[in-house]
C-alpha cells in the first residue's frame, strides 16, 4: 500500500506540475514534491520499521494535496482579478541585480552576532552546567526544547537582552540568505563575506540544539535564487527546468550532509549512516501519520490546539481567549519496537481537529493564500534590490515545505508584525529604502497553463 501511495502522490505531482506552469517550486507541486520524498525516504526503511501501511493513510495524504492544488488554481484567479480574473500566467523577464552591502555594514552585523552568541554561550552553560560543547548542548535541549521540558521553569529562561538579540540575529540571517540567493545568480559568486552572517546564525541554532533554523535559511536562500533566476530566464521555458533539478538535487544533498554531519554537536546521538538518518527524519512522519489510526480519534479541548497554536497565542495576547498553553506533541511511536518519532506530518493534526471537511477547507485557503503570494513574487515589484515581497514569501514558504513533517504555521502569530518590521529596518541599514537604476524588465508572451 505505501508503494501504491507512493505512486498516486507522483501521479498528482505530475498533474500539479502541469497545471501550474511547470514550475516546480509553485506551492501546491511543492506540496506534492516533498510528500513525494517523505513517502520514498519511508519506502527506504519500511522493513526495517515493520510498516503495513493503511488506505486512511494514502486517502488523507491525497486529499491534503488535492486540496492544496485547488486552493492553488483559486490563487492564481485571485492574482489576476485586475486582469479579469483569467487562469494565465504572466511571463515578464526582468534582469538580476547583484546587491551590494557596504564592507563596514556587515562588520558591523557580525560584531553584533558575536555578541550575541557569547551572550548565548554563556547562558546555555549556566543552564546545563556543563562546559563542554556536547554535554552541554544536549543537557540544554533536554531542559528547554524536549518532551518534558517544564515551560515553567524560570531558571532555564533567557534574558530580555540575550532573547532579543539573538532572535534579531535570526532576521539579520534571513536577510543575508536573501543575498546570497539573489547574488549567486545575478553575480555568480559562491562563497563572499555574505555568508558570514548566516553561519553565525546557523551556529547560534546549533548552540540551541536545533536545526530546523538552518533549513529555513536554506530554503529562504533557494527560494530566492529559484525565483531571480526565472525572473532572468523567463518562465516559460521549460527547458530550464533540468537544470534547475540539477542544482536543487546538489543542494539538497549539501543540506543532507550538514543536517546529518553536526547531529552530535546538537546533542543526537546515532550510529546510522547519513543516507539512513536523513531518510529516518523524513521518512518517520508518514508512518507516524499511519500509526495513528490505531487509536481512536480524540478531538482536543482547545479548537486548532496544534494546526492553530501561534494563532491561538495572538488571540490569548489580545482577548485572553482560549488561554495559555503548551503546544502538545502525540506519543512517540514504536512499531515492532523499533523507535519511529511522534511527528505526524501537517495533514493528521488539521483531519483531527477540523473532521474531514474543515480538513479540506483548510488546505484549500492554504493553497490559495500560498500560491496568490508566490503568482505575486513571480514579478519584480518597486525599486530596491532586495524585494521585500519575495523576502517576506521565502521566510514563510517553510510553512508549505515541512508538511510532509509537521506544523508550522508560526506566521500566524502577531510576532510576525514584529518580524516585518526588523526586516523592513535590516534592509534599510543594509542597502536604503530604494535605488536609483530602474529594474530592467523585458516582456515576453502570455500564456495559459
Amino acid at each position: 500500500m505505501l508503494l501504491l501511495t507512493i505512486m498516486v502522490i507522483g501521479v498528482l505531482f505530475i498533474i500539479s506540475f502541469l497545471i501550474f506552469d511547470k514550475d516546480l517550486l509553485a506551492p501546491p507541486t511543492a506540496v506534492a514534491l516533498v510528500f513525494l520524498f517523505g513517502g520514498l525516504c519511508c519506502f527506504y526503511n519500511e522493513k526495517n520499521w515493520g510498516l503495513e501501511f493503511s488506505a486512511k493513510s494514502m486517502g488523507l495524504i491525497a486529499a491534503g494535496i488535492i486540496a492544496t492544488m485547488l486552493g492553488g488554481i483559486i490563487g492564481v484567479f485571485l492574482s489576476n482579478l485586475s486582469k479579469g480574473g483569467t487562469y494565465s500566467f504572466i511571463h515578464e523577464k526582468t534582469e538580476p541585480q547583484e546587491i551590494y552591502v557596504r564592507w563596514f555594514k556587515t562588520a558591523v552585523v557580525v560584531v553584533f552576532q558575536l555578541v550575541s552568541l557569547y551572550l548565548l554561550v554563556v547562558h546555555v552553560r549556566q543552564v546545563s552546567g556543563y562546559s563542554n560543547w556536547m554535554l552541554a548542548v544536549s543537557r540544554y535541549r533536554s531542559l528547554t526544547a524536549g518532551v518534558n521540558a517544564d515551560a515553567s521553569d524560570l531558571s532555564t529562561r533567557m534574558s530580555f537582552l540575550t532573547r532579543n538579540m539573538i532572535q534579531l540575529s535570526k532576521m539579520i540571517a534571513v536577510v543575508y540568505a536573501y543575498i546570497v540567493g539573489n547574488n549567486l545568480v545575478a553575480s555568480k559568486k559562491k562563497i563572499t563575506i555574505n555568508w558570514l552572517p548566516v553561519l553565525l546564525y546557523t551556529a547560534m541554532t546549533f548552540m540551541q540544539g536545533d536545526r530546523s533554523n538552518m533549513l529555513r535559511l536554506w530554503i529562504v536562500a533557494m527560494i530566492t535564487a529559484y525565483t531571480i533566476h526565472r525572473r532572468a530566464v523567463g518562465w516559460e521555458k521549460s527547458r530550464e527546468t533540468k537544470k534547475i533539478i540539477r542544482g536543487m538535487a546538489i543542494s539538497i544533498v549539501g543540506v543532507g550532509a550538514i543536517f546529518a554531519g553536526v547531529r552530535e554537536i546538537v546533542g543526537r546521538t546515532s550510529g546510522t549512516d547519513p543516507l539512513e538518518y536523513v531518510t529516518f527524519y523524513a521518512g518517520t512522519p508518514t508512518a507516524v501519520l499511519d500509526q495513528l489510526w490505531r487509536e481512536p480519534i480524540t478531538k482536543p479541548a482547545i479548537f486548532g490546539q496544534r494546526i492553530l497554536f501561534y494563532f491561538n497565542q495572538t488571540t490569548t495576547a489580545l482577548f485572553g481567549w482560549p488561554g495559555n498553553y503548551n503546544f502538545y506533541y502525540d506519543y512517540f511511536r514504536s512499531p515492532n519496537g523499533t523507535f519511529i518519532g511522534n511527528a505526524p506530518t501537517a495533514f493528521r493534526p488539521a483531519y483531527v481537529e477540523f473532521g474531514l471537511g474543515g480538513f479540506i477547507l483548510f488546505f484549500v485557503f492554504c493553497g490559495a493564500f500560498f500560491t496568490y503570494l508566490y503568482c505575486k513574487c513571480r514579478k519584480k515589484r518597486g525599486t530596491n534590490p532586495i524585494d521585500f515581497r519575495l523576502l517576506m514569501y521565502a521566510f514563510i514558504s517553510y510553512v508549505f515545505l515541512m508538511y510532509f513533517y509537521s506544523t508550522f504555521f508560526d506566521f500566524l502569530s502577531h510576532v510576525y508584525i514584529k518580524y516585518m518590521i526588523e526586516l523592513l529596518l535590516i534592509r534599510w541599514f543594509l542597502v536604503g529604502w530604494q535605488i536609483n537604476s530602474k529594474v530592467k524588465v523585458s516582456i515576453g508572451k502570455k500564456s495559459a497553463a
